[in-house]
């Protein structure tokens, strides 16, 4: 869960999917390295030795999405029940992990279309997953 439209997306129909299969539904969100990551657009707002605070707030937008995604899972489907697990690394990497610690039977992830050319070079997340995790795969459009 990253809070695009896509994974948006790919939340709707896992939590369906969960309910009809009486099963548990764990959101996931993977936040990459605040060495890695993108660099706020106003980064004048961050005085001094700023990568702390940075790191901070990416910190909290990670786990504001993954609460909204919570809240939104819970308010369609009261009796469903709804974890949520915040991690940090290669998203991949990270689902592929917590697919086999956590035992799942199914990982949802939504396609991002970031065109063929630069799926070709670079792979996507949710291809990864295909290829890296131990059960099905699920790939919401």
């Amino acid at each position: 869960m990253d809070g695009s439209e896509n994974s948006d997306r790919a939340l709707d129909f896992a939590i369906d999917f969960a309910e009809k299969c009486n099963a548990t539904l764990t959101v996931m969100n993977v936040t990459e390295s605040s060495a890695v990551a993108a660099v706020p657009v106003d980064i004048g707002a961050y005085p001094g030795n700023s990568m702390v605070v940075v790191a901070r707030d990416l910190q909290k937008y990670h786990e504001s999405i993954l609460e909204k995604a919570v809240a939104h899972a819970k308010a369609l489907k009261p009796n469903l029940t709804v974890t949520s697990l915040l991690k940090e690394g290669n998203p991949a990497s990270e689902i592929a992990a917590a697919s086999k610690d956590g035992a799942f039977d199914v990982v949802v992830v939504g396609h991002r279309g970031g065109g063929k050319v630069k799926e070709m070079l670079l792979g996507s997340i949710s291809e990864k997953v295909v290829h890296t995790v131990p059960c099905t795969v699920i790939i919401v459009k």
